[in-house]
């Protein structure tokens, strides 16, 4: 039976591949490449419902045992590091960039915009201010004892039906997504141990199909496509979540017990660098092809444009580590 470790690394895998495809055929599309339209909305419509849900129920997954193992007060503070020092660094890095060249951005950037990066998540780094806040909110609720099972389920049900609609402190992020968190928290404990009851192939393969038919018919019928996380449609967005979490575990753990395509589980380990540096790599990726070649295949974007987003910032974060400079990822090495 393959170790915890690699069906996780495996699902992060799965998960920042999803990340990168989504963002960079959104950035594409408003950027005005010859995208089909229908295909873009539904294609970001699904993906959307349940890639960053996923990264949310694998950091609950384990957060019980890594806070009685550190202990609360050091847990915490080694997430805040682990997390909050990348978040700055690269939301300023990327919105620096994104201001000298404005006139290549769909978005636009301002000096206002990166002086409120300490409240105000940029762009794709919401995610890793709502993490930090679901962190500090375990913690804190924790501390009710027998009450907080309760307490959590009870906040995360009423902060995802009733979101927080403000993007301030990624408050609205944190809305949508703390159910997922505090969902894994007690996953383990009335679902059963995931490294011992892997689901078979056949149901993955059901799953792939229930998503996608499910997802189709959804925004093709049901209602018009939409990103589910702006919690207009709570209950599509649970069943949809739900589907690709279990579809995403599943083809995890068959990976894993196969040991094959290892190259998602390395894209797995370094799915933070990854997340940091994918969409300035993907951009560049598309500015050189436009600027440089006259290219407008979307196929041809999207498939280097992926490929840029998942590998240089693996090979940027390894020559960091070579010049012995790994400031630019990794805080905890600056203080030894």
């Amino acid at each position: 039976m393959a170790q915890r470790t690699d069906w996780v690394d495996y699902a992060r895998g799965l998960g920042i591949i999803l990340v990168v495809y989504a963002h960079l055929l959104s950035s594409g599309f408003h950027a005005h490449l010859p995208i089909q339209e229908h295909f873009f909305f539904l294609s970001d419509s699904i993906v959307y419902s349940f890639h960053m849900p996923l990264f949310f129920f694998l950091a609950g997954l384990f957060v019980e045992k890594s806070s009685k193992k550190r202990g609360a007060r050091a847990f915490l503070v080694n997430k805040i590091k682990f997390i909050a020092y990348p978040y700055l660094l690269w939301s300023f890095l990327q919105a620096g960039i994104e201001l000298v060249f404005s006139k290549q951005s769909y978005r636009g950037v301002t000096l206002g915009d990166i002086m409120a990066i300490p409240y105000l998540p940029f762009s794709q780094f919401w995610f890793l201010y709502a993490l930090i806040l679901m962190f500090v909110s375990y913690t804190l609720l924790s501390k009710l004892g027998r009450f907080a099972p309760a307490a959590m389920i009870a906040i995360a049900s009423v902060l995802f039906f009733c979101p927080i609609n403000t993007d301030i402190l990624a408050l609205h992020g944190f809305s949508t997504g703390f159910v997922f968190f505090v969902f894994a928290v007690f996953a383990k404990e009335y679902l059963g141990s995931f490294e011992k009851n892997a689901l078979p192939a056949a149901i993955t393969c059901f799953l792939f199909l229930l998503l996608s038919g499910s997802g189709w018919y959804v925004f093709e019928y049901a209602i018009e496509p939409t990103r589910l996380t702006d919690g207009s449609h709570p209950f599509y967005f649970l069943y949809l979540a739900g589907i690709g979490i279990a579809f995403c575990i599943g083809s995890a753990q068959f990976l894993a017990e196969k040991k094959c395509c290892r190259l998602i589980k390395i894209f797995g380990i370094y799915s933070l660098q990854i997340y940091l540096v994918h969409m300035l790599a993907g951009v560049a990726a598309r500015m050189v092809l436009l600027n440089f070649f006259s290219i407008e295949n979307p196929v041809l974007h999207m498939i280097i444009g992926v490929i840029a987003g998942l590998l240089v910032p693996i090979a940027l974060y390894k020559t960091a580590l070579k010049f012995n400079f790994p400031y630019l990822f990794e805080m905890r090495r600056m203080v030894h």
